[in-house]
């Protein structure tokens, strides 16, 4: 095995052991066979002054000695294809996404490794053992840790664990298929290590749903930042598959300007629920509340609901089935009863018969100290909001008032029925 960086500044030499010059990066490639660890295909090799000369990999060479003797004439200069990765260039100092850790860390020293004829790219060094190697420090601490019976820990992650972080001019494009197999908390945990327009790029590779659902893990501030780096119609598309009231909070922290571009992109059904929500201050029961919940009539029967809650469509799109409210022609409130009680009731009773006729509610002008209030003294997972008329505008979330006081670290996403 080798590591870039006892290779960087060696001699490349001919085989008749003329100096061809000093190694200056080393190019590698992915193969279309499938191959998971990408090999040498070309050495940069600087002489003198001038611009470095791209080499071709002979597949002979050995990287374990002091130099690097080539075993063909450097009589030919290799022709980038446009998909090589100079690893000095492109992947030294860079930051990564560890898919296992959930986490991005950068890299320290690359290892490269011999299998079959080729040398290929299989481990990525992120501790401290590879900085210690570039310093030229290796040896030395690991005999002083040695007097003290203690050993210097090696760090490194399988070359296949990891996804690189698009970057300014960075041409690295490894697949991403591990990274979107992720849960979205993961994949929000390892992004919000990053800068926005970082993070941005990454959010862009994913599915609009996917996208949307780790995004709703962010914070609204950070949701705004990264929003702000993409085209507006992406950002539009994100912003429509996101829970209305997360869409509200992320476009509330917007800038004016792109947030008009992106609000007026959206499809009319999605930013007229949204609009609803940014007339209300977002610290008071109607900024916090969401208009995805279930509502039957009073008068139905319990088959009639059941069938109802079944097949429409605010069924499947709401926040949390748990409770159901019953409502009037005029979407007046009237009553609340759970799913449970809904299950377990006779096919031939009606709604008003099995509901609480006085539900608790708040008022849309309500602050979150009054909604978050009213949860826990009444031990609810969610509570209705409604206006002077008592009409049912929407619910307030346990998890969604929680968020407004616990410290960052403490937050967590209350369960969602799947």
């Amino acid at each position: 095995m080798a590591y870039l960086s006892e290779l960087l500044g060696r001699d490349v030499r001919d085989v008749k052991g003329a100096l061809i010059g000093k190694l200056k990066d080393v190019l590698i490639a992915p193969e279309g066979n499938g191959h998971p660890y990408p090999r040498i295909v070309a050495l940069a090799v600087k002489r003198g002054s001038n611009e470095p000369t791209l080499i071709p990999w002979g597949g002979t060479e050995d990287l374990a000695g002091n130099k690097i003797i080539l075993q063909r004439p450097p009589s030919t200069s290799y022709p980038p294809a446009g998909t090589e990765i100079y690893l000095d260039r492109d992947v030294m100092d860079k930051q990564v996404i560890d898919t296992h850790g959930f986490r991005v860390v950068r890299v320290n020293d690359l290892e490269l490794a011999k299998i079959g004829d080729d040398y290929r790219l299989v481990n990525v060094d992120i501790g401290g053992r590879g900085l210690l190697r570039r310093l030229g420090w290796e040896d030395i601490v690991e005999n002083f840790a040695a007097l003290f019976h203690r050993e210097i820990a090696a760090h490194s992650i399988a070359f296949t664990d990891l996804e690189f972080i698009p970057r300014g001019d960075l041409k690295v494009r490894v697949a991403r298929h591990k990274l979107k197999e992720l849960h979205p908390a993961d994949i929000a945990e390892i992004i919000e290590d990053m800068r926005p327009r970082e993070a941005g790029a990454l959010i862009g590779q994913l599915s609009d749903e996917q996208a949307a659902d780790v995004m709703e893990e962010l914070e609204p501030e950070f949701q705004a930042d990264v929003l702000e780096t993409l085209p507006s119609e992406q950002a539009a598309d994100i912003v429509e598959e996101m829970e209305p009231d997360e869409a509200a909070d992320a476009l509330q922290e917007m800038e004016e300007d792109k947030r008009a571009q992106v609000f007026n992109l959206m499809e009319p059904e999605e930013s007229a629920e949204v609009a609803e929500l940014l007339k209300h201050p977002e610290d008071t029961a109607g900024g916090l509340m969401t208009p995805k919940y279930l509502t039957v009539p009073s008068h139905i029967t319990i088959a009639e609901a059941l069938q109802r809650v079944r097949v429409e469509a605010p069924a499947k799109e709401a926040e949390t089935i748990y409770y159901v409210y019953a409502v009037d022609a005029e979407e007046h409130l009237l009553g609340v009863f759970s799913l449970s009680d809904l299950v377990l009731a006779s096919p031939e009773a009606t709604v008003d018969s099995i509901m609480h006729h006085k539900p608790i509610r708040v008022q849309v002008d309500a602050s979150h100290e009054d909604v978050l209030e009213s949860i826990a003294k009444y031990n609810l997972l969610a509570v209705p909001v409604v206006d002077a008329e008592n009409h049912l505008l929407g619910i307030v979330t346990a998890g969604d008032a929680l968020d407004l006081i616990l410290p960052e670290e403490w937050k967590i996403k209350m369960p969602r029925a799947f």
